[in-house]
Order: C-alpha cells, then structure tokens, then sequence
C-alpha cells in the first residue's frame, strides 16, 4: 500500500468515527424528548401544576377590581382607570357570607392567628368620663372684709404697716381718737349711774352703740369696770387673713365710711377654669375636682364645682366653671397657673350619677358629700335646700351601668363608628356592625345602641379585617352601605358616592361652573364673610339651575336630580342668613352632595379635585369638602381655634379624583367588554389580551 492508498484508509476511519458519535447524539436527543414528554404527562409532576395553577384561577375570575379602589368591576384583567394599577380578580369565596342585615368576614385559624385577632367581651362596668381643664387661682369672694372707720376720728396709731401681712381676728390694726366715742362712752356711764340697775334695757342700748361704732364686746366690759372712757380706741381685725390693701395712715382723718384695709382669707380659694362647650354635659355642681400647679410640683389639690356660668364665651367656645377648694399653708396664690381633671360617672342612659347624691337633697352654694334625705335649710346659708337632680344627676340610686367597649375595638370614622363582632360558625368567623358610641371613658368607649352584653368584639385586628372587606368592595368602615339593618331604598344611595356613572363630556363641561361657583363659597366661609358666602350660594344655585340632563341615562338623571335638589335647598339657607355659624352648618349637606356627584361623574377641570374630611367639624360630627388645591383650608372653622389648634389646617384627604380625558378610542376587544360592563366612558388606556394590562 503507497503512502497516497494509506492516507484515504485514515481519513475513512475518521468519517466512520464522526459518523457514530453523531448517531450516539441523535439517539440521545430522541430519548430524551420522549423520556421528557412521558414525564410531563406524569400526575406526580408537582413543577407542572403550580405553573398551571394560576392560570386555572385567572379562568375562575370572573370580576376584576383595583385593591386601591374597590369601587372598580372590570370583567377582565387590566389597569385600574383611576390609579392605573394592575386589577387584581376579586375573590368570590369562603370569605364573604353576604347576609341580607350585615356583612361577615371568615378565615382560617392560621390566618387568625397571623393576624393577631384578638376579642374582648362586651360587659357591663362603671365608666367615667375624664374632663381635663386649665384655669387660674382667684381669691374667693366670699372671704373678702374691709375695716372701715364706723365714726369721724383721728388715726393715731397703726400697727399694720405694709400689704401682705398676715393676721388673725381680733388682731389690733389701728387706734382712733374720735369725740363720738368718747361721747357715746359717756352717755354709757351716765345711763348706769342714773339708772342704777345693770340690766335695765336702756344701759344695753348704750353698750350696742358702742360696739355698733366698732368695739368689741371686751373693750365695752373694760370701760364699765375702769368707769372712765377710753380716749384712743383699738380697731381690730374682722377676719383671718392675709391684708391685700391698705389705705391707712397715721394722723390722718377720717369719715365715717372710710375703708382703711382690705384683708383676703386665703385659707380657701378659687379656681375659675375654661370649660369647652363639648365637655359641659359631664360637668356638674358638687363634683369634686383634682388639680396640680407648677408652682407647687408632686403636690395634689382637690375642690368642689361650685359655680357653672351660664353663658357661653363665642370666642373661646368656653365656659367659665367655678371651683372652692382648700389652701392648706397658703401654698395657692392668686395668679397661680392650675391643670385640673373632673371625673364624672356615667349610666347606662348617658346620665351623670352620684351615688350619695341620688334622691336627695343639698344646698346650692355650699356643695358637701352629705345630703339630706328630706327638704330643709342649709345651715351654713339659710338657704332652702334643692334637689340634687336639679343640678343634673340622675335621681335613680340604682342606675344600670354601662355597656362598654374597648377603645381599640371601635372604628370611628367622624359620623360614623363601626366594630367587627365575633360569630358562632365552623371557623373565625366576624360581623361588621354600626354602632352608636357614648363618651369615652379611659381607655373604653360607653354604647347606647348596636351591642348586647355578653358578645365578643375584635380589639385587636379590626383593622385588618376591615381593610380585607375593603379591597373586596363589601361594607367596612369607609363603606357605609349594608352595616345598618336598613330598607335597600335607604342603603342604595351609598352606591352614588362610589358607582361611576356614564355621562357624555357635554353634560361633565355643565358641571365645571357648579365647581368654580362652590370654591368661590367655600373660601367665603374659611374667610368668615356672611355677605360674600350668601351672594356666592346665589350663584351657586344659578349654576345648578343651568345644568341640563342631556344623554345622561335613567340612573344618572336620578342621581343628579336628587343631588342639585339638595344643592339648592342648602343654598337658599345659606343666601337667606348672615350668621356664619348657620351658613357653615348648611354648607354641610351641600358639599355631601357635591362629593357624590363628583365621585359619580367625575370632572373635566384642568387638574385633579381633592375630597378632604375633617372630623372635628360640627361638633366633633365630621364634614366632608372639596378642594381645587393639595393645601387645604377648613371651611367648617376658618381663623378659629379649638383647644389651642389650629382648625385652619384640620383637613385629612379621602380621595383624589382626575380629571375625565375625551378623544383616544379603545380598540381592544377586551377594552370594549370593560365599556358594555361598567357604563363607564372610554378611557386613554388600551387592554392587551396579555391578561396584564398596559399603557400605550
């Protein structure tokens, strides 16, 4: 074989080797996919079915909604038309048990127990209302006396030199020269001498003129032994106390009349503290307060109410509430700055009781534990004695305890308060009830209605269960709807505050001069101008009037019927009256309105309208507004102040709502199935058939 023959028989053996590598792939290659396929067919392959499983859910969903606004049903996958998140699907499950009264929530053990659910039984207890108050100590004027000169003289001794001094009765303070004394001291002595028996009634005549001109009843017994007058007579002290004016000085003459001290017992004082007009149903005569002063540090006072003011200060929303209380070592003085607390106890009913007080009798100006069980006199006033439900206590000695709640347990939403009660059923299973909340006692809300004894409220995780019923869409504590046993007519107006409703943009263009017209009143009120805010509810009301209910469907002309209706009842209130405080009151409604409107039809303005609620607003009850503006004033108080804050600024945003957009047609088939579900108007977002969403 030559070298050329040797060369061909090499390169043969290498094509065979290439060729049976390349078999020994292809085989591989082919068992492999089979091998493959048999196992993807195989029902133990768990990787297979979890990527399944979501797909199987997205079938099963039927209903698509936003977690930010749960007012959202989409009958497909997509973004929210308000926020632009991704829809979630709404869960239709073992959760909910839709219940013609109320709403129930249901969960498993484990999932109770990640949400630290905790209940608390709902019991009948003592409650007391604390009412914290500031105030100032005064001299009580009750304990105020004035030496005056009772006769024409001459001053000329004094032994009280200086204000501040502090004295007991009976204390010299001056000496006076008069020729009236000395005449009447006479007169006395001819009397005995001429009548010559010392219990004549003449001779008593004598010694009364002389302690009528001032002496005491010693320095008339001291002439009668000395048988002669005294010529410098001493003035005493008519009262303990401390000398707060003195007018006296020596040589000088005085009238009869003429005040020479003043002297203040500050054994007790008063304490006139503020009370705000919202604490006054809990304050009552005879209560006992406990007070503290900086000036007086880990040192506690207490007294008793003695005095309401029956009238209001408009400007401070206070009223003036008097208290008696002891100056043990005059360690109070006048001027001093106090911090003090009323504890009242409370029924069943909301009233005001104490015990020892109830079906008795006390007197009105000097309030004291003990009361009389029949009517009779004060001893200490002369005064007839009154009935202590007078004063407003409840006359029932066996009054009903409250029911009470813990704090934690209720959520108050300014009108409204909403408590999730626990349910017998298979797993955890929770109520959403509305209920009506008395006073807060410590850490324990009183209830008048909505409770029983004996059933168990969540404490701890309400507001986990609330907010899982919000992001379902179902009754909670922002949606009122169903939480009440109510008519469905009654409850059906909720849905006007979260149902988009369809309106062209001809109809949403009438409602912009409605919005621009309700600014112009709303800064009126925060400005706090009568005359401004009638003439602009005036022209309110002609915008409203100007609104036609053109393409709007049956159930939007019904909705705007009903809400321009209450628009201008509450505007011709506001255009007939100058008082601020009305005015602001029938604002209220008007503004109610006008936030289910726009939360219905939404708006074509330029930029987004802000809904902001403020729940100190009429008396604590709460009020909605709206505003063009992410800086928010507060029309429900302006300039005024409440507790030392700043109402101007009391404003918490609820919703923003954007403007409507016209024009960009959706051309998806998804996109179109959206529009025929919810009556909504066609947004400028498209729907991919991806199941996620998108932008263009």
């Amino acid at each position: 074989m030559n070298k050329i023959d040797a060369e061909k028989v090499t390169v043969r053996s290498g094509s065979k080797r290439i060729l049976g590598v390349l078999a020994v792939v292809v085989v591989a290659f082919v068992l492999g996919y089979y091998l493959a396929r048999e196992g993807a067919d195989h029902p133990k392959i768990q990787p297979v079915q979890d990527s399944a499983k979501p797909q199987v859910e997205a079938k099963k969903a039927e209903v698509w909604t936003c977690s930010m606004h749960p007012q959202i049903r989409l009958p497909n996958s997509g973004k929210c038309p308000i926020c632009y998140m991704d829809l979630i699907p709404l869960e239709s499950d073992e959760h909910i048990h839709d219940n013609a009264a109320v709403p129930r929530y249901s969960m498993s053990e484990a999932a109770k127990k990640l949400s630290e659910v905790q209940t608390t039984e709902v019991k009948r207890e003592r409650a007391t209302v604390t009412v914290r108050m500031v105030g100032l100590v005064y001299e009580d004027e009750t304990r105020v006396a004035a030496l005056t000169s009772r006769v024409d003289g001459r001053l000329d001794e004094i032994y009280i030199n200086f204000t501040g001094v502090r004295v007991d009765k009976g204390d010299p303070m001056v000496t006076i020269w008069s020729p009236t004394l000395i005449k009447s001291q006479v007169e006395l002595f001819e009397t005995i001498r001429s009548e010559g028996s010392e219990e004549d009634g003449v001779i008593k005549g004598a010694e009364e003129k002389l302690i009528q001109y001032g002496l005491t009843k010693e320095q008339v017994r001291e002439i009668r032994e000395k048988k002669k007058p005294i010529l410098n007579v001493t003035l005493r002290a008519p009262i303990s106390g401390i000398v707060t004016k003195k007018m006296a000085l020596l040589g000088q003459f005085v009238k009869e009349g003429s005040e020479m001290y003043f002297i203040n017992d500050l054994s007790h004082v008063w304490i006139k503290m503020d009370a705000y007009e919202t604490d006054l149903p809990w304050i009552r005569y005879g209560q006992e307060v406990t007070f503290t002063t900086p000036a007086v540090p880990g040192r506690t006072f207490k007294g008793k109410v003695l005095f309401i003011d029956p009238m209001l200060d408009t400007k401070t929303r206070s009223v003036k509430v008097r208290v008696e209380a002891e100056n043990p070592g005059y360690a109070l003085k006048p001027g001093m700055f106090v911090t003090a607390e009323v504890k009242a106890e409370v029924d069943s009913k909301g009233r005001v009781i104490k015990q020892e007080w109830a079906g008795k009798y006390v007197c009105p100006v000097h309030p004291s534990d003990e009361a009389s069980p029949e009517p009779g006199t004060c001893p200490i006033s002369k005064m007839p004695l009154q009935a202590a439900s007078s004063f407003g206590y409840a006359d029932d000695p066996d009054s009903e305890p409250p029911l009470v709640i813990p704090a934690s347990a209720a959520l108050v939403t300014g009108k409204r308060a909403v408590v999730y009660v626990e349910v017998q059923a298979d797993r955890p299973t929770y109520e959403g009830r509305e209920v009506v909340l008395g006073p807060k006692a410590g850490d324990k809300y009183v209830v008048f209605e909505g409770l029983k004894e004996g059933e168990r409220v969540v404490s701890k995780g309400n507001f986990k269960i609330d907010s899982a019923m919000q992001i379902l869409a179902k009754p909670s504590m922002m949606s009122p709807s169903q939480l009440k046993q109510q008519p469905a007519a009654e409850s059906s107006s909720d849905e006007e505050v979260v149902a988009k409703l369809n309106a062209p943009e001809s109809f949403l263009r009438q409602l912009t001069p409605v919005f621009e017209h309700y600014f112009i009143l709303k800064e009126a009120l925060v400005s706090g101008k009568s005359e401004d805010a009638a003439k602009a509810a005036e022209k309110l009301a002609d915008a409203v009037k100007g609104v036609k209910k053109v393409n709007l469907d049956k159930k939007a002309q019904d909705t705007w019927g009903k809400q321009s209706r209450m628009v201008l009842a509450q505007t011709k209130i506001l255009a007939a009256t100058k008082e601020i405080e009305k005015q602001r009151k029938a604002f209220d409604p008007l503004s109610e309105a006008l936030v289910k409107t726009v939360m219905g039809f939404r708006h074509v303005m330029k930029e987004p309208l802000y809904i902001y609620f403020c729940s100190d607003a009429l008396d604590r009850q709460g009020a909605y507004w709206i505003e063009a503006k992410q800086e928010p004033t507060n029309p429900y108080f302006g300039d005024a102040r409440l507790k030392d804050k700043d109402m101007l600024k009391c404003a918490e945003l609820s919703e923003s709502i954007p403007p409507e957009t016209f024009g960009a047609a959706v051309t998806s088939v998804d996109a179109k199935s959206q529009k025929s579900e919810t009556g909504t108007r066609k947004e400028n977002v498209s729907q991919p058939h991806s199941g996620h969403g998108g932008e263009k």
